[in-house]
């Protein structure tokens, strides 16, 4: 994620509480380990040899890493040109740095006015491209794209960092690009909420139904493809990833950091446990509960969810002994 300013290691590290050795750095990213960049900040929980080995191609980066890092040959290469801070626990270090970024945040936006026309608030540094149409009672924050030709109906609100492509639909009293439920215990057992500051991609001729909630990425968007449609009260979390053309239909809730393919159908009251992923093609059937990986082609159902050629099999077998009982009993 890309910030609208810059921060220097040492004040980001001392309002969180935190020390680091190494190079003074300033800040202009939040990024993972799968797209690294200089000048960021980024955390991992393990470390090893060929993890440092790629870090210690970057510069000018703050970065929360395991305290056995600090046995590895390498470490002394990474530290040259960069800000370490080696932790006990990276996860809730990099998520008390993350607080301190979120603050900076909030204090920019809050000097920032709205613009109040034909009943919807209007953020600053917004995009609204031509012939949207924004329904009274609407709310669009700050930082916000939206493309030509989509509608926006009452009670929907369009947080920061969110970009939406053209022909889009947000239906009513939905929510897109909320903080995500991402939750770190701190060193006396207390609940500490890590911001989630990576904001939504929705992409074109997606249509997302009333009293929906699409939460913010972390540090990445969650992302929806190109003619997703979703129903009614339907919760997609942080970091996911909605395949093109997939169908989700009413109350379906998908954790954090799932994958789902193209051409998928999600159906009614079904939920997907978090980090899982479904493959393009798959049928989720209804009030399925998946918990395991699903391949492409697939039809899922049940409680956890299986296979549906499993299910028959069961069926079969759960009815040859039920029959087998009743002879026996009868004899």
């Amino acid at each position: 994620m890309e910030l609208n300013f810059k921060i220097a290691s040492s004040s980001l590290l001392q309002q969180a509480g935190l020390k680091a050795f190494g190079s003074e750095t300033k800040i202009k990213k939040i990024v993972t380990l799968n797209n690294t960049a200089d000048d960021s900040l980024l955390f991992s929980k393990y470390a090893d040899y060929e993890l440092l080995k790629k870090l210690a191609n970057l510069s000018g980066c703050l970065m929360v890493l395991p305290k056995e890092a600090s046995r590895i040959s390498i470490f002394n290469k990474l530290s040259g040109n960069n800000s370490i801070v080696l932790s006990e626990n990276p996860r809730l270090d990099f998520a008390r740095l993350m607080q301190v970024l979120e603050e900076k945040i909030k204090n920019d936006l809050e000097n920032l006015e709205y613009e109040y026309k034909n009943g919807v608030f209007i953020g600053k540094r917004t995009f609204i491209g031509k012939n949207t149409f924004l329904e009274p009672g609407a709310f669009i924050d700050h930082d916000v794209k939206i493309g030509d030709n989509c509608i926006i109906r009452s009670g929907a609100i369009i947080r920061s960092r969110v970009q939406i492509g053209n022909n889009v639909t947000i239906r009513e009293n939905t929510v897109v690009g909320g903080p995500g439920f991402g939750i770190e215990k701190d060193e006396n057992g207390n609940n500490l909420r890590i911001p989630h500051l990576g904001g939504v991609i929705i992409n074109s001729n997606v249509e997302i139904g009333a009293l929906n909630t699409v939460v913010a990425g972390t540090i990445e968007p969650t992302v929806i493809g190109e003619y997703v449609k979703t129903d009614d009260h339907v919760h997609i979390a942080h970091n996911c990833y909605i395949g093109k053309n997939t169908t989700i239909t009413a109350c379906v809730e998908i954790s954090g950091s799932v994958f789902i393919g193209e051409n998928c159908m999600i159906g009614p009251n079904s939920s997907i446990m978090n980090g899982i992923k479904i493959g393009n093609n798959t049928l989720v059937g209804l009030g399925s509960v998946v918990t395991k990986t699903v391949a492409k082609n697939k039809i899922v159902a049940g409680n956890p969810a299986d296979l549906i050629e499993n299910i028959k099999t069961q069926r079969k077998v759960m009815k040859k002994i039920i029959e087998g009982y009743k002879k026996s009993s009868n004899n």
